[in-house]
């Protein structure tokens, strides 16, 4: 049987991003089929071993050589990837694979997958996931804040060093993908000048999908929820991701703590993990919520149950939890560069706020508390309106059908 690698160069946790959550979901839904390949899943975590998932699944931790988590100390808490250019002993072990897949562009995995493409003589095929780019030019925006003033001035506006590595990263990007036999890519990039001169035939469309059985609308006892986790029973917000700034988690608990000094009873519930949770409390007082880990049985609970979900985050390349959230019947509140590649039709199927300000947002959130009739509005159309893909399905058009074609199945 023939054998495909996919590398995910950033750590499994219970606490992982979207990006793992993906590759996750995907291995939960496809775990009990008869599949046409031998599937290798590449981690990191904090001890080298594999897990058998089934008789066509493996995953593989790897120990990361210089883990991200290093540079914390300066203010980078994105999520654990491995900073060394090379892994020798990866490289290696990728020659006994048909086809190698990685789902980022820039760090360890990759850069070692696409050696071994060329020196193994492998097709590769890459999905883009995560707009890297632009987390590295906020990170160092934030970095250079902290400086002294003509340092920062010096490195910020005359150099302009964060948009320079930024757009260096874009460049290094377009050249992996020249490399790769297919890429996966969300639609909105699929024209992209930054990442492609021209349209090509090997670039398709990266879609997302749910698992029907638990994203969906469903009775739910609300008080029983709310009093397990000591919520009181009001107008309820609802975000799930990581309780970052960069996820918009900050910038909600700003307007949480508007809307309560207008006089409006609301608590607001911000699920997952809890890196900026003691700030987002100390910003927004009475009424906000943290818990740090839910199930996805819990999360759609809580989907189910809340007025909104709202999900200010500043960079999305096609966010998990919207789609979630939608298939829950969730009035969804983006950010355009958020969740607002996941609305299609502004007012319709969710509320994108195009200005960043908390003055748009908090009067956005308070028409809508106040005007109850269209948030019912918006949750009825999602009701009549429900065609989303399974993982199954994703798996098989997104990656199989591409991947049978590239190593000679019939």
């Amino acid at each position: 049987m023939k054998k495909i690698a996919i590398l995910i160069d950033l750590e499994l946790t219970k606490t992982s991003g979207g990006h793992v959550k993906f590759w996750e979901r995907i291995c939960n839904a496809i775990k009990n089929e008869k599949l046409d390949f031998y599937l290798e899943l590449f981690f990191l975590g904090k001890w080298k071993r594999k897990i058998r998932v089934s008789k066509f699944i493996t995953i593989n931790l790897i120990k990361p050589t210089l883990p991200s988590k290093i540079l914390r100390f300066i203010g980078i808490d994105a999520d654990t990837t491995d900073l060394f250019p090379f892994n020798f002993s990866l490289f290696l072990y990728l020659k006994k694979f048909d086809l190698i897949h990685t789902t980022d562009q820039l760090f360890s995995m990759s850069r070692t997958a696409r050696a071994a493409s060329k020196v193994w003589k492998k097709p590769l095929t890459s999905s883009y996931h995560t707009d890297a780019p632009s987390y590295t030019e906020y990170y160092l925006t934030k970095i250079f804040n902290k400086l002294p003033k003509f340092l920062k001035s010096f490195l910020f506006l005359y150099l302009k060093l964060p948009q320079k590595i930024s757009s260096n990263q874009k460049k290094r990007i377009k050249k992996y993908f020249n490399d790769c036999n297919k890429v996966i890519i969300g639609n909105e990039y699929m024209n992209d000048k930054l990442f492609f001169e021209e349209k090509t035939k090997k670039v398709y469309e990266l879609r997302r999908g749910i698992d029907k059985k638990i994203f969906k609308k469903k009775e739910v006892d609300k008080d029983s929820l709310l009093k397990e986790h000591k919520i009181k029973n009001n107008f309820i917000i609802f975000f799930c991701g990581r309780i970052h700034e960069l996820k918009g988690a900050l910038f909600l608990s700003e307007i949480h703590k508007i809307i309560k000094q207008k006089g409006f009873d609301i608590s607001t519930i911000l699920a997952g993990e809890n890196i900026h949770g003691k700030l987002c409390k100390k910003i927004a007082g009475d009424g906000l919520h943290i818990i740090n880990y839910l199930d996805e049985t819990e999360i759609a609970s809580f989907m189910n149950i809340c007025d909104l979900f709202v999900f200010p985050s500043l960079y999305e390349t096609g966010p998990q939890v919207i789609i979630e959230a939608k298939s829950c019947k969730a009035l969804c509140i983006v950010s355009p560069n958020g969740g607002g590649k996941k609305i299609n039709k502004n007012g319709v199927d969710g509320i994108i706020v195009e200005k960043f300000t908390l003055e748009d947002w908090s009067d956005q959130i308070l028409r809508l508390i106040k005007e109850k009739k269209k948030i019912n509005k918006i949750k009825n159309f999602l009701c009549q309106n429900d065609n989303q893909e399974s993982w199954i399905d994703i798996y098989h058009s997104c990656f199989s059908e591409h991947w049978k074609k590239l190593i000679g199945f019939k």
